[in-house]
């Protein structure tokens, strides 16, 4: 019975989000025609959904792009579509798991070995999942692929992204954020919360994460957040079979493919506008105001110390 009524209650939950999304629908576009020869973008679950026309778009301007996923298969048909479809031979494909900090930790030694220089990074990656289990670095795992583990990456690669500014840190968060229950004093999530709840609580987490960087970075580098509207991407897989077809039948009619969605992570990728711009949320290509609880600069510096210290308790040498 607590299942049923579970599941109920996640699906009214996400209704409540796609009447919301309706009454603000807006499909912007990124204008800008930013060159990026020479430059090189790492994009975080590339390989399908906004992820990947995130990463065609900025093949189409010349950048070297790197996709890091942990599926293989996926992972290559996506750099063979992206060369395919914009003529651009630089892209690349390396593995990464962000449920596992040994992963990141690989990928992000080898990336500072192999590559010269880091102009742009997104931090796309994103899941929900209807069952609550940790990793085994004792995270809940919704919240290690969304926040933590894209936490732990950009740290580890900070010093390239500093040598290579003007740089730019593009995190996707989500207007589903507004549901949150955060607890910064529980930033593994191992307080028992439904799958809506969790996944928003990771979101919540990426606007705060990009102030808290937008305070400490150099002058050169940017982190801003954004929200890429409701789109039918792979993200809803983990959902019951019945409700994962109710909401993509209602994305597909109301809402955007991926193309569309891809729009404000583009722009906040290359905007030129932008430069000097950072820890803001932005919406169809413009920034708008974040949850109020995001302006609250002591809880933006307690869920960073909190998430530092989540990340060095695990770590073999701290961060």
């Amino acid at each position: 019975m607590y299942s049923i009524i579970a599941r109920l209650y996640l699906f009214l939950k996400i209704a409540v989000i796609v009447v919301f999304e309706t009454v603000t629908l807006g499909k912007a576009r990124c204008k800008c025609k930013t060159k990026l020869d020479g430059k090189v973008a790492l994009i975080t679950g590339g390989n399908t959904g906004i992820g990947l026309e995130t990463a065609r778009d900025l093949a189409r301007r010349g950048a070297t792009v790197i996709i890091a996923s942990r599926n293989v298969e996926k992972s290559e048909a996506a750099v063979k579509d992206i060369i395919k479809t914009t003529g651009n031979t630089k892209i690349h494909f390396k593995s990464l798991n962000l449920l596992k900090f040994s992963s990141i930790i690989k990928f992000a030694d080898e990336f500072n070995k192999e590559y010269n220089n880091l102009d742009i990074l997104v931090n796309n990656s994103g899941t929900t999942m209807f069952k609550q289990n940790l990793s085994e670095d004792g995270v809940e795992r919704v919240i290690q692929i969304n926040y933590v583990g894209p936490f732990l990456l950009t740290n580890l690669l900070m010093n390239k992204l500093i040598a290579s500014k003007p740089s730019r840190i593009v995190i996707v968060s989500s207007k589903a954020n507004e549901f949150h229950e955060i607890d910064p004093d529980d930033i593994a999530g191992v307080r028992p919360l439904d799958a809506l709840t969790r996944y928003s609580n990771s979101k919540l987490y990426n606007i705060l994460w990009a102030k808290a960087l937008a305070k400490r970075l150099p002058e050169g580098v940017t982190a801003n957040a954004i929200h890429p509207g409701i789109v039918k991407t792979e993200i809803f897989n983990t959902l019951t079979d019945r409700m994962r077809k109710v909401v993509l039948w209602v994305i597909s009619v109301f809402f955007k493919n991926a193309e569309e969605g891809a729009q404000t992570t583009i722009h906040a990728c290359v905007a030129p506008e932008l430069e000097l711009v950072s820890g803001e949320y932005f919406e169809e290509c413009r920034i708008r105001l974040a949850n109020k609880v995001t302006r609250d600069e002591k809880l933006v510096d307690y869920v960073w110390e909190n998430t530092m210290k989540l990340v060095n308790d695990r770590l073999p040498r701290p961060l």
